[in-house]
């Protein structure tokens, strides 16, 4: 039994907003529960037309609570039809970090909107205006209010989004001479200044006039009619909808901002990862933490085209190769926070391994490589993604490495429960990978002479 639409529209909300939702989104991939949903806005149409009969008929009996609870039936009806509409041919590009962060602010700032406009609709159908005959004319004059004080908060939150370029902080990669400044970004700079000394000069002389605007706005609805107007209620719609237009203009400046310079973003992350794998000499510390930063700050695609750039690069698998493309998988890794992706994990797991060793350190490298080998593996089985068992491989090769019986001289059998273990994993990837493939994970053949040792426990 399928469950009404109204029971599942706050759980997809809640998922829209979590981080798993917000993952899918930016993926353009609609779940399946989601996409179930949004079939119903052709019957939230039917149930709206539907909605018009009661409505009339209460109208014509002068039945007002019935009128209003129909009025306030239909609109939500349609807001929820034109919010399945949109959400099924929406389709939102990928975008950076800093883009997708104003854009999830923006969608937010419009449910605060569209609760607004909620509440003034309520307000405007009570029962004295349906009496007065005035309900249309409230609801209408109550959205250009509201439209008005919106779209000013919008132009002066545009202003104050707008900023003056900052010539001392550059992108790296980037050309040393200062980019344009266009007239609109100095007149905006010009503007928040002005309007912010005005304002405060002029604080202490703004209520009086504010009221006054307020009471002729209020004139408007109840003129010709035996009620009193309320110009708290029209002070309140100004003050609600300027503040969410000034923080809508703000936002969307900084996105817009965001999503132009992303493409400069994203080719300063491909150009430093170049590099780091071909340039000669070796890249230093800088570049490196450079490097890092671009990759973090760049898209999805980008973040793609770095990873197959890289494992390219790393095809050979010598130790030079392993160690030129480790500090480019490192930063995939700590740029995929969520731990969505197993390749970059995986990738770097093999570079560790495959890099030249230092005495000192080289337990730490398995270590590492261990631990980023169990993350990989976890990822791939929980997407249900077959294949990629050269990962069950390099953690038995890992296994062998870091075992203290086999280290010993001569080496020693293995603990029945980690020898049980590392076959497992060889099991697994026994009839999967070619013997070049194996030899390119485990160079010093640690596999073979384990097995011959273990033969017991096999």
């Amino acid at each position: 039994m399928k469950s009404p639409f109204f029971f599942l529209l706050p759980a997809l909300l809640a998922a829209e907003d979590s981080p798993v939702g917000s993952l899918s989104s930016q993926n353009n991939k609609k779940s399946d529960a989601t996409k179930g949903v949004r079939r119903y806005y052709p019957l939230l149409l039917l149930a709206s037309f539907l909605i018009v009969f009661p409505l009339v008929w209460a109208e014509e009996h002068r039945c007002w609570l019935a009128a209003q609870a129909s009025l306030i039936t239909l609109l939500l009806l349609l807001s929820l039809a034109v919010w399945c509409w949109w959400q099924e041919n929406d389709r939102r590009p990928d975008l950076s970090v800093a883009a997708n962060t104003y854009h999830r602010a923006l969608k937010k700032l419009l449910w605060c909107v569209a609760i607004g406009i909620a509440a003034m609709i309520s307000n405007a159908t009570r029962t004295e205006y349906w009496v007065e005959g005035i309900v249309a004319r409230a609801i209408g004059y109550g959205i250009l209010i509201a439209g008005a004080a919106f779209i000013s908060g919008v132009l002066f939150g545009y202003l104050f989004g707008l900023h003056p370029t900052d010539n001392s902080q550059k992108a790296v990669g980037q050309s040393s001479s200062p980019p344009p400044q266009t007239n609109l970004v100095e007149i905006a700079d010009w503007l928040t200044k002005i309007i912010l000394g005005a304002g405060l000069v002029q604080l202490t002389r703004l209520p009086g006039p504010i009221w006054t605007f307020a009471t002729n706005m209020a004139m408007g609805v109840v003129k010709d009619t035996t009620e009193t107007p309320n110009p708290a209620i029209a002070l309140a719609i100004m003050a609600f909808f300027s503040t969410c237009g000034l923080l809508y203009g703000y936002l969307w400046t900084r996105y817009e901002d965001a999503v132009t310079t992303e493409g400069a973003a994203d080719t300063s992350a491909v150009a430093l990862v170049s590099r780091c794998l071909n340039g000669r000499p070796a890249p230093d510390e800088q570049t490196l933490s450079s490097m890092t930063d671009a990759v973090n700050n760049a898209s999805s695609t980008a973040r793609i085209r770095i990873f197959l750039q890289a494992q390219k690069f790393r095809e050979s698998s010598t130790e030079d190769v392993n160690e030129r493309s480790l500090p480019v998988f490192q930063a995939l890794v700590e740029a995929d926070s969520q731990g969505v992706f197993h390749r970059n994990r995986g990738q770097n797991a093999l570079a560790l391994m495959g890099k030249k060793k230092d005495p000192a350190t080289s337990g730490e490298d398995w270590r590492n490589a261990l631990s980023l080998l169990h993350d990989a593996i976890r990822i791939r089985d929980l997407s249900n993604e077959p294949g990629w068992r050269e990962y069950e491989f390099a953690r038995a090769v890992c296994q062998i490495k870091l075992d203290p019986n086999f280290a010993k001289d001569p080496p020693a059998k293995s603990d029945i429960s980690l020898a049980h273990a590392i076959l497992s994993d060889l099991d697994q990837a026994k009839d999967v990978l070619d013997d070049k493939a194996k030899n390119l994970i485990d160079k010093d053949q640690v596999v073979t002479k384990w097995e011959t040792l273990n033969k017991a426990a096999a």
